[in-house]
């Protein structure tokens, strides 16, 4: 993997931890997982994307734009084991989500990855988040840049989702594809893999 940040220090990660979480809290998968009418919401977001932050970093999948204001956090399926510590850093996630709301939480969740490709590897990207306000590009097209050529290296394909309309043709134009759509409520989540340039086998066809 490619990790240009492995000596962050403890106050740049916390900056970029809170990068992520204003740039996600708006996100509707979050509402579902977290009550956003809670005092607490927005802790309990970042207790994700600090999760996710610590396991990434050990993975070499953090990677930050040179323009300091886009970072991408990733990890190799095959690669992916908790340590102690992770395992309390999720009991932290969990304990945000309402009783009442785990079995909503576990079906969506349930139902996003049986949707996803059926692979025995790959690269899953968890967060791409750019400074609020800042409007560039570039850091974008770096990134993807980045997780093309490791994806190319690797012979692994990336799979990701967003809920996110407006970059769809941003990842469309640097290789990634639509391969499906799930509706629900006000939002569509879409599934999005370069799987097309890469010698994969797959378990199970997938059409768009």
């Amino acid at each position: 993997m490619e990790n240009n940040n492995q000596k962050l220090s403890k106050s740049t990660q916390l900056y970029y931890k809170q990068l992520i979480t204003e740039r996600f809290i708006d996100n509707p998968r979050m509402s579902l997982l977290f009550d956003n009418k809670r005092k607490n919401f927005k802790k309990n977001v970042f207790n994700l994307v600090n999760y996710c932050f610590t396991i990434a970093l050990k993975l070499d999948g953090v990677f930050i734009a040179r323009n300091k204001k886009t970072i991408v956090l990733f990890y190799e399926k095959n690669k992916f084991k908790k340590t102690l510590g992770d395992h309390f850093n999720y009991l932290k996630v969990v304990k945000g989500i309402l009783l009442s709301n785990i079995l909503k939480v576990l079906k969506n969740e349930k139902v996003v990855k049986k949707h996803q490709l059926k692979l025995d590897n790959f690269i899953y990207v968890w967060f791409i988040a750019q400074q609020k306000g800042y409007g560039g590009l570039d850091g974008l097209n770096e990134i993807n840049k980045m997780l093309i050529k490791i994806s190319k290296t690797s012979e692994l394909p990336i799979l990701f989702e967003t809920s996110d309309n407006k970059l769809l043709n941003l990842y469309n134009h640097v290789g990634f594809k639509v391969y499906k759509e799930l509706k629900g409520g006000e939002k569509t989540i879409y599934f999005l893999s370069n799987i097309n340039s890469i010698k994969q086998k797959t378990s199970t066809q997938h059409h768009v």
